[in-house]
C-alpha cells in the first residue's frame, strides 16, 4: 500500500510538477515586482509604448471615433522612432498602464515591470519546451529554465529590460515554435512560427537571425527528402512561413507601415552599427564603445554568467559538436537540436565580432543567446551525470572522492548565487561571478541600468528624519524618474537641486569610475543588507557620520574583527574638477562648491550603497551617496 501511494505521489509530480513551479514563479514575480527601480530606458520606451498605441488608434480607428481620440503632439515622431528596437513589449504595457493608473507614473511603471516579468514567463515556458524537445524528459527539460531563474543578473532586469530580456524571451519562443515547425511541417504550424518571428523581430532587429535560420532548416530538410512530392510539400510551407513572416513583422512595427522596405534596410543598416559616441567602462579604463576589442562580449559572458553554467556549456558544447561530426551524414532529431543550438549562440556572436557592431553596457544586446548557452549546459550536465553516475557507484575510492568533490564545488556555488539573489534585492543586476568585489568595481562597470537610484532614495528617507532632503547627481534624470514612483509623502520630502545646494550626491559611478575623494577617516563595513540601521542610531546619516569619528592621527590600530568598523587613516587632496555644472569634472567632490572639499568617513550602508560624508567650503555637512558599487557572489 505505501508503494502504491509513493509511487502516485511520483507520477503527479511529474505530471504537476512544471505546472506548481509555474505557479511559483508567477507568485514569486508578484511579490516583487514593486520593488524595483526605474532604469535609463524606461520613461523613453513608455513613451514609445504610449506614441505608437495612439499612432495604431488613429490609423486604425474609424473616422467617427477619431475625434474622441487624445490628441498627441508626439506622433510626428513615430516615423523617427522605434529604429532600433519595435514596440511590441511597451505598447502592450504602456496601454494596461494608462488604462489602470491614468496620469500616475507610480502605478504605470509597476504595471510596466509586471507586463515585462510575464513576456520573461514567456520565455522561460519556452525554454522549458525546447528542454522536452531535446530530452524528452522533464526533470532535464526544467534545469535549463531553473538556470535562467537563478541567474541573478536576467532575473532582476527580467522586471524593467523590455527591449533585451523581453527580446530573449520572445526569440525563444519563435525559436520553439520553429522546433515544432521542423519536427512536423504543416501551414498551421508555418503561421504560428511565423507570428512568433514577427513579434521577436517587432522588439530587436536581430530577431531576422530567426527566418534565416527557419528556412535553411526547411530547405536543408526539403534537400533531404529528395525528388519527389515530399520535397514541394516542404518548399510550400517554407514559403508559407516565408510571406507570413514579412505580413507579421510589418504588422508588429508601425514604423514599417508607410514605406516597409526602405524602413527596414535603414533601421537593419541603424541596428548593425548603433550611433552610439558613449564610453564604457572596460579593464579599468573608459573605452569607447566603437573602439571596444573583440574579446568585450565574451569576457562580460564569463564574469556575469555563474562560472558553473559557463563549464557545463563548455562541456555540452564540445559534446554537441562532437555528436555532429560523427553523425553527419544522418543527423537524427537530437543532432538537429544540437546544431540548431551551436548556430544560436556562436553565430550572433561571430557576426558582431567580425563586422565590428557596436556595443555597450555589458553583453545585454545578444541576451538572445543565453537560453542556447543553458540548453548546452543542461545537454553537458547530462553527459556528466552519465559518465559520473557509473563512478559514484563503484569501488575506486579515489575517483569517488573527485567527483564528489567536485559536485560540492557546484552545490557551493550554486548557494552562493541563491544567496546573492536573496539579499541583493532589488539590485541583483551588479552580480558578477568570479571576480572580487575590489577587483569588479576598478574594471567594470556595475550599475549601468540605473534601478539602485531608488533604493539609495529610500535608504535617505529612512536614515535622514529632517522634513526636506535635497539631492542631486551627475545625472539628474535617473534621480528624477526614481522619484517619481515614490509615494506622494515621499516625493513631498526629496528635492532635487542643481548644484552645490543639494545636501546628498547620489552616483552609481556612471562614467566615473574612480573615487570622488580620498576618505579622510573610517571606512564603515556592516554586515546584511540593513547593517547600517542596525549598528546605526536612528538619526540619520548626518549622525551616524558624526559619532564615526577616526582615532587620532598616530593611534594604535587594533586587529579588524568581522562585522567591526575598520579604520584606514588617509590624507589625500580632492581628485574632484571644475565646481560649474556641466564641466567635464563636475560630479566630484568638488563639485560641491569653490576650493578643496574635506571628505569624511564612508561608510558603507548594506552591501550595495556607499556613503561619504563631507565637509564642504560652507560649513555645512553633506554626503556621497555611491549606490551598487559591485555585486559579487
Amino acid at each position: 500500500m505505501a508503494n502504491f501511494f509513493v509511487k502516485a505521489a511520483l507520477r503527479a509530480g511529474r505530471r504537476w510538477g512544471p505546472l506548481l513551479l509555474l505557479g511559483l514563479l508567477l507568485g514569486l514575480g508578484a511579490a516583487l515586482y514593486r520593488g524595483y527601480g526605474i532604469s535609463w530606458d524606461e520613461f523613453t520606451d513608455h513613451n514609445l509604448g504610449n506614441v505608437t498605441a495612439n499612432y495604431v488608434a488613429r490609423r486604425l480607428a474609424p473616422a467617427r471615433w477619431q475625434a474622441r481620440l487624445p490628441t498627441d503632439a508626439r506622433l510626428a515622431w513615430l516615423p523617427t522612432s522605434g529604429i532600433i528596437h519595435g514596440p511590441v513589449v511597451e505598447t502592450p504595457a504602456a496601454v494596461l498602464g494608462q488604462l489602470l493608473y491614468p496620469r500616475q507614473p507610480r502605478g504605470y511603471y509597476a504595471v510596466r515591470h509586471g507586463f515585462v516579468f510575464l513576456v520573461f514567463v514567456a520565455g522561460v515556458v519556452a525554454l522549458y519546451g525546447l528542454g522536452r524537445l531535446r530530452f524528452g524528459h522533464r526533470g532535464w527539460a526544467l534545469l535549463a529554465p531553473a538556470l535562467l531563474v537563478l541567474s541573478p543578473r536576467f532575473f532582476a532586469e527580467a522586471f524593467y529590460n523590455g527591449k533585451d530580456v523581453g527580446f530573449m524571451s520572445l526569440f525563444t519562443v519563435a525559436m520553439l515554435a520553429l522546433a515544432w515547425l521542423a519536427r512536423r511541417p504543416a501551414a498551421g504550424r508555418a503561421l504560428l512560427a511565423a507570428g512568433a518571428t514577427g513579434l521577436a523581430i517587432g522588439v530587436r532587429m536581430p530577431g531576422v537571425l530567426l527566418p534565416a535560420l527557419g528556412l535553411g532548416w526547411l530547405g536543408w530538410l526539403a534537400w533531404r527528402a529528395g525528388r519527389g512530392p515530399e520535397r514541394w510539400r516542404l518548399l510550400g510551407v517554407a514559403g508559407l512561413y516565408a510571406g507570413a513572416t514579412v505580413a507579421a513583422v510589418v504588422a508588429c512595427w508601425p514604423y514599417l507601415w508607410e514605406h516597409p522596405l526602405a524602413s527596414f534596410r535603414y533601421a537593419l543598416g541603424v541596428m548593425s552599427h548603433v550611433p552610439w559616441p558613449g564610453t564604457t567602462l572596460y579593464g579599468g579604463r573608459l573605452v569607447p564603445a566603437p573602439a571596444l576589442p573583440w574579446h568585450y562580449l565574451p569576457v562580460w559572458i564569463v564574469i556575469t554568467t555563474p562560472l558553473p553554467y559557463v563549464l557545463a556549456a563548455g562541456v555540452g558544447a564540445a559534446g554537441a559538436a562532437r555528436q555532429l561530426w560523427r553523425s553527419r551524414h544522418n543527423w537524427r532529431w537530437a543532432a538537429q537540436l544540437d546544431g540548431l543550438l551551436l548556430l544560436w549562440l556562436l553565430a550572433p556572436l561571430v557576426a558582431i565580432i567580425g563586422l565590428h557592431s557596436v556595443v555597450f553596457d555589458g553583453w545585454r544586446h545578444v541576451y538572445f543567446v543565453y537560453p542556447a548557452l543553458l540548453l548546452l549546459a543542461a545537454c553537458g550536465a547530462r553527459a556528466l551525470a552519465h559518465r559520473w553516475g557509473p563512478v559514484l557507484r563503484g569501488p575506486n575510492g579515489w575517483r569517488r572522492g573527485l567527483v564528489g568533490l567536485a559536485l560540492g564545488l557546484v552545490a557551493l556555488d550554486g548557494a552562493r548565487t541563491l544567496r546573492f539573489l536573496v539579499r541583493a534585492y532589488p539590485n541583483q543586476q551588479t552580480y558578477f561571478s568570479c571576480l572580487p568585489n575590489a577587483t569588479a568595481e576598478r574594471l567594470f562597470e556595475r550599475d549601468y541600468w540605473g534601478p539602485s537610484y531608488r533604493y539609495g532614495l529610500e535608504w535617505l528617507l529612512r536614515h535622514d528624519p529632517s522634513p526636506l532632503i535635497t539631492v542631486t547627481g551627475p545625472q539628474p534624470a535617473i534621480i528624477y524618474v526614481n522619484w517619481l514612483v515614490m509615494k506622494p509623502a515621499q516625493q513631498r520630502r526629496i528635492r532635487l537641486v542643481n548644484g552645490p545646494a543639494a545636501r546628498y550626491y547620489l552616483t552609481a559611478y556612471r562614467w566615473h569610475p574612480q573615487p570622488y575623494a580620498d576618505s579622510l577617516g573610517p571606512r564603515y563595513w556592516p554586515t546584511g543588507r540593513a547593517g547600517a540601521s542596525r549598528h546605526f542610531p536612528s538619526s540619520g546619516a548626518t549622525r551616524c557620520a558624526a559619532r564615526c569619528r577616526p582615532p587620532p592621527l598616530g593611534a594604535p590600530r587594533g586587529p579588524e574583527k568581522p562585522g567591526r568598523p575598520r579604520h584606514e587613516l588617509r590624507r589625500s587632496p580632492c581628485v574632484g574638477g571644475p565646481a560649474r555644472p556641466g564641466a567635464p569634472g563636475y560630479g566630484s567632490c568638488c563639485g560641491l562648491g569653490t576650493g578643496r572639499a574635506r571628505w569624511g568617513p564612508r561608510i558603507r550602508a548594506g552591501p550595495f550603497i556607499r556613503i561619504g560624508v563631507a565637509r564642504g567650503p560652507f560649513g555645512t555637512i553633506r554626503a556621497l551617496l555611491c549606490t551598487n558599487p559591485a555585486g559579487s557572489a
